[in-house]
């Protein structure tokens, strides 16, 4: 494992003509294969949040903990079912992701990847995610 090395993460959600930018600094380290990502979201009216990223050759990883909790896996031409959880309650997603292209270097880069939402069996969306690392 190497050493912990500081980033700006930028990421870009686009769903139809919608487009939301959320920006943070924090940690990213190699294990074995793996790259993490962990930061601390801004705090909100949520509460506060750390979010993980692990990413890997074909598959990105998601897990939020806090006052808000979530998982999601993001693995092309697959379904996946993941949650996301709020003190009001607990809902249920499947993450079908039709694509994944990166073009970082351990983790350092450009990654993209687009998906179909469902929650509670329900679709809520289609979804382009653009997620930016910089090195500090």
């Amino acid at each position: 494992m190497t050493a912990k090395q500081r980033v700006r993460i930028r990421i870009e959600s686009r769903s139809g003509s919608e487009t939301t930018v959320q920006k943070a600094r924090g940690d990213l380290y190699r294990k074995g294969d793996h790259t993490y990502i962990r930061y601390e979201e801004e705090p909100n009216e949520l509460g506060r949040t750390v979010t993980l990223i692990k990413l890997e050759d074909n598959q990105i990883r998601i897990v939020r903990q806090g006052d808000v909790q979530a998982e999601q896996t993001f693995l092309p031409g697959e379904k996946r079912i993941g949650f996301y959880q709020t003190p009001q309650g607990r809902l249920e997603l499947e993450i079908e992701t039709h694509e994944l292209t990166s073009e970082a270097v351990y983790g350092i880069g450009i990654t993209r990847w687009s998906y179909d939402l469902y929650a509670s069996g329900t679709h809520a969306g289609t979804y382009r995610i653009k997620l930016l690392i910089q090195e500090e």
